[in-house]
């Protein structure tokens, strides 16, 4: 019987059909069906500095020693006496094809060219060439490298983040992986890219088991996180320097910082006590002889809030929940601290942890020590 899944959406056809041929994974341009390599530089970039002298006292000779090494850039530059509304910084106007942009910043009176977050000397040419080429490749954003949200900025970062937070609509559980990752109907306008590392992560096609988790009900962004953390992997936004912006999937032992699986209560504002309260509330709690697998199922049974076990860990750790026993002795205490004391004695940990629509969920995981401030 076919797929009703696949058969919905043409891309499985395009993802199925590049893995039974290469044997490996290749990027996938979801809105096109492209392979992400073609996305090219569609803009053309423009660059102009312009240059404030200083009220206090004008340095002209300076002026014109930068006027010559910006020749040599072949970089427009103007420098000028400031206006009352003048701030340094850096703007882009795009039209068409074309992205302008212009590089306010102050000469002040001992040569140096100075800007918000930086700043130059004569014999710091080579670091202004590296920034321009820098602003000539991603705009007045930058490098996307090193910077918050991923090297979005706000507005990127919430379109992204409200379309990733739709909830998955499909059964996820045994599908092969590019059957669920089709299911999971992430949105079109984000290409997906494997990277080199996470193919040969994967392996052979024939050699990759399907997905475990039910992932049915959470908002596409955890889920996605939680897929692919199945196969050793995760993804994080990259912006491309044509603005536009892709999901790369790669390593996760190579990421400092991917998409998240869930975000913390805490830095949102939210209680853990009123997202699950059955999980804290003391009750009488008792396992008997169960296995670490049984155990969880009971678990999400009495408090509501479901539980999803980083696989990866386990399999690093030589850990079966099928086949691990365990028991805690019948008291009035709460599942959280039951659960927190069976993880707690093979190295896990439980988070409490929501997913883009704020629902809750409990990730077990490495117990991971924070690290000491160095003294």
């Amino acid at each position: 019987m076919s797929n009703p899944i696949l058969n919905r959406n043409p891309l499985s056809q395009l993802i199925l059909g590049i893995l039974l041929l290469s044997g490996m994974i290749f990027s996938v341009n979801q809105a096109s069906a492209q392979p992400t390599e073609s996305v090219a530089d569609r803009l053309h970039t423009d660059v102009k500095f312009e240059l404030l002298l200083s009220r206090e006292r004008a340095n002209g000779l300076a002026g014109q020693e930068w006027a010559e090494v910006f020749r040599q850039f072949e970089v427009p530059l103007r420098v000028r006496q400031p206006l009352y509304n003048d701030k340094a910084g850096v703007e882009q106007d795009i039209f068409g094809t074309t992205r302008r942009v212009v590089v306010t910043g102050l000469l002040d009176r001992n040569g140096e060219i100075v800007f918000p977050d930086r700043k130059f000397r004569l014999s710091e040419v080579r670091e202004l060439a590296d920034w321009i080429e820098e602003l000539k490749t991603y705009g007045a954003q930058g490098a996307p490298e090193g910077q918050p949200l991923w090297g979005l900025n706000k507005a990127e970062f919430d379109l992204l983040h409200a379309a990733m937070r739709t909830a998955v609509e499909n059964k996820t559980s045994d599908l092969d992986l590019a059957e669920a990752i089709v299911a999971l109907e992430l949105p079109s306008n984000y290409p997906i890219d494997f990277t080199f590392k996470a193919k040969q992560t994967l392996g052979p096609v024939d050699q990759i088991p399907t997905v475990k988790n039910d992932l049915t009900g959470l908002a596409k962004g955890t889920a996605f996180a939680l897929l692919l953390r199945e196969y050793g992997l995760s993804f994080t936004p990259r912006r491309l320097p044509d603005e536009s912006i892709l999901l790369s999937i790669e390593d996760a032992e190579e990421v400092d910082k991917a998409w998240p699986i869930g975000w913390d209560p805490d830095s949102i504002g939210l209680t853990r006590l009123s997202l699950a309260k059955k999980l804290f509330v003391a009750v009488p709690v008792e396992v008997d002889q169960m296995s670490m697998t049984q155990m969880l199922q009971e678990l999400e049974k009495q408090t509501e809030i479901p539980v999803f076990v980083d696989g990866m860990a386990l399999k690093s750790m030589n850990l079966d929940f099928d086949k691990m026993t365990v028991t805690y002795p019948r008291k009035r205490t709460s599942w959280s601290l039951c659960l927190r004391t069976l993880v707690s004695k093979i190295q896990l940990t439980q988070e409490l942890r929501v997913d883009e629509n704020d629902q809750a969920f409990l990730w077990i995981t490495r117990f991971q020590p924070k690290m000491k401030p160095n003294s």
